[in-house]
């Protein structure tokens, strides 16, 4: 998917802050046509579905000098560290949280395009605007991912300092720098190198972007019955300083009918 039509949305950052909704209309109200959704139901499967998965790390409390200054900061160690607490005055424990969305998935598009229909109260807007609307978003609901599996990693923090240089970081890689560290695992191609990575700032508000190649051999990297999970791993991240991953189950990832990923 071009990089250009994350552009259009500002506004579905809300959606990676998440608030998080319970309850349905009904059990299979995801047969539906997208643009039947409401916002209960695409924050749903925005945040809460087998194709989103999140993560969390909490650092120790810190201790702070007279100055405000967390423990070690005045010998120029990192602040805000995962086990050193937070770095900014008044946060006593620095909270990670990482949500990866599989972007190639039909459902996963289908519920953005739905929230920036709702939020643009596209259901009020007269048949006219309505049609410049999908124009907009046309490219990045019909994108072409036959030959990609996109993953968008979105993350919260709440030390201002720790999310300043974690930000740092995933603005100044590049699928060469993290060509050694980010992976896909599949059950039938094992490790799946990284093909293109776009950083949070080109992200249009999704997080940073990892593109992994969609076959292995000629052959699906994942199949619908596989017996295992799809792994998607950045072997070293720093603040947390440990593994960041998260499995994604395949027989949890049909929609209407079809294997989704």
């Amino acid at each position: 998917m071009r990089n250009g039509l994350y552009l259009i949305v500002g506004t579905a950052m809300l959606l990676s802050i998440g608030v998080l909704y319970a309850g349905k209309k009904h059990e299979n109200w995801m047969d539906e046509p997208y643009t039947k959704w409401d916002q209960k139901q695409v924050a749903e499967l925005f945040n809460k579905s087998a194709w989103v998965q999140t993560k969390s790390f909490r650092g120790q409390a810190a201790t702070f000098n007279q100055q405000g200054v967390a423990s070690g900061a005045e010998h120029g160690s990192a602040q805000g560290t995962f086990g050193t607490g937070g770095g900014t005055a008044g946060t006593d424990v620095t909270e990670f949280s990482f949500t990866a969305r599989l972007f190639s998935a039909q459902p996963v598009r289908e519920a953005y395009v739905r929230m920036l229909q709702i939020m643009n109260r596209y259901d009020a807007m007269p048949a006219d605007q309505q049609h410049a609307f999908d124009q907009k978003v046309g490219g990045l609901l019909h994108a072409d991912v036959s030959q990609e599996v996109v993953i968008t990693l979105a993350y919260q923090i709440n030390d201002p300092i720790a999310a300043k240089d974690l930000n740092q970081w995933f603005n100044t890689q590049t699928a060469q720098t993290l060509n050694q560290n980010a992976y896909l695992f599949t059950p039938s191609a094992g490790q799946v190198q990284l093909d293109k990575y776009f950083t949070p700032q080109q992200g249009g508000g999704l997080g940073a972007r990892f593109i992994f190649p969609r076959t292995f051999h000629n052959e699906p990297i994942l199949q619908p019955a596989a017996t295992g999970k799809m792994r998607f791993q950045i072997s070293w991240v720093p603040q947390i300083n440990q593994p960041l991953y998260v499995d994604f189950d395949p027989k949890e990832m049909t929609y209407k009918g079809q294997f989704s990923y």
